[in-house]
């Protein structure tokens, strides 16, 4: 079987909006991961993230990233 990874990013904590909580999903199962903010604004800027984080979609995601599948 080869594994594939995504991030989904959720958004900031209530507590702290300095730090980002996302969804990792790794072969179907998700585990929460947190960023902090300026990581998270560095990965934008490098193109890791596909959209521009401003705006959630219909499942309430603010952005995302490409599926990795291992080769």
């Amino acid at each position: 079987m080869k594994n594939r990874l995504q991030i989904d990013v959720k958004g900031p904590t209530p507590e702290n909006d300095k730090i980002i909580e996302c969804k990792l999903l790794f072969n179907g199962n998700a585990h929460k991961v947190y960023l902090s903010k300026s990581s998270y604004e560095a990965l934008i800027g490098d193109g890791f993230f596909i959209r521009d984080g401003k705006t959630p979609d219909s499942a309430g995601i603010l952005n995302t990233t490409n599926v990795f599948n291992e080769k």
